[in-house]
């Protein structure tokens, strides 16, 4: 399959073992045929959760000089980007002036600061701060509710009401003067889990079946089927929805797995297949 011409910037952790964030994002653009820069924030042994404490290599030096040789490649474009976990202010800072300098878009910015009601350990308020300063140079953001809550200072959960995720949005909205939109992910509604976001002053729910159990990646998993989507012109709700129809392909796929097994990421080949599909049908290149 030829690459299709837009490339993407990928800055987010790249675990060596499993298939969570950088690795579940290539994936992902492999299927929608996109060429990558991959930009790891940081390289990890495993993931976080259930293999011991993983070995971490620090990349800010190699970040700096790749960026450098990127600049100096007449035909390496970077026309859209994905921004996840980063970790640190000084790459954060990095990362925004980046952005600012360029005209890329859609630029897609998990704001990856916590979960279950709280932020993540080693975080603090200035990292808050400076992760917020990144958000004024997106198109797209998908916090959960958790992280909704931190960039508000907002108490959100996945049962909070229509009424207080909407507020918290408004609040958001006000904060960043370029207004990008914003699909809360992890929003539970009767027997559904799914992502919301605004439509003409008023929430809309996007969602599929729950599945019961702690699945790594799915956010990861979201903001990359998302930003494909986008990159190919789809229009913002559209590209939602199908997100949220991948993120649960490859979650019922895991589910099926022993509950020790799912540590190692996402079972992401029916989606990867969706992608795929999706992509050949678009007679965006020769096959």
């Amino acid at each position: 399959m030829i690459i299709y011409e837009p490339s993407i910037l990928v800055a987010e952790d790249f675990s060596a073992v499993g298939r969570l964030s950088m690795t579940a994002a290539i994936s992902v653009f492999s299927g929608f045929g996109l060429q990558t820069a991959a930009m790891p924030t940081e390289v990890l042994s495993t993931q976080t959760e259930g293999f011991g404490r993983p070995a971490i290599f620090k990349t800010d030096d190699w970040i700096e000089q790749a960026m450098r040789h990127w600049q100096a490649i007449s035909d390496l474009n970077l026309n859209a980007a994905l921004v996840g976990y980063v970790g640190n202010i000084a790459t954060v800072t990095l990362l925004t002036n980046l952005l600012r300098r360029s005209n890329m878009a859609p630029v897609v910015i998990d704001p990856v600061l916590g979960d279950q009601g709280k932020m993540y350990a080693g975080f603090d308020s200035e990292y808050l701060a400076a992760v917020k300063k990144l958000l004024a140079t997106a198109t797209v953001i998908t916090p959960n509710v958790t992280e909704l809550g931190l960039l508000t200072n907002t108490k959100l959960t996945p049962t909070s009401s229509d009424k207080a995720i909407l507020a918290a949005l408004t609040t958001l909205d006000e904060t960043l003067t370029n207004h990008p939109r914003v699909v809360v992910t992890g929003v539970r509604r009767d027997a559904g889990m799914g992502s919301c976001f605004t439509r003409n002053g008023r929430l809309v729910w996007n969602g599929s079946p729950f599945v019961t159990g702690h699945f790594y990646g799915t956010g990861d998993l979201f903001s990359a089927l998302m930003t494909g989507y986008l990159v190919f012109g789809m229009t913002f709700e559209s590209a939602v929805q199908r997100a949220v129809s991948g993120t649960y392909e490859a979650v019922s796929q895991t589910a099926q797995l022993a509950s020790n097994r799912r540590k190692y990421g996402l079972n992401l080949t029916k989606t990867l297949n969706a992608v795929t599909k999706f992509t050949l049908g678009q007679k965006r290149g020769e096959f």
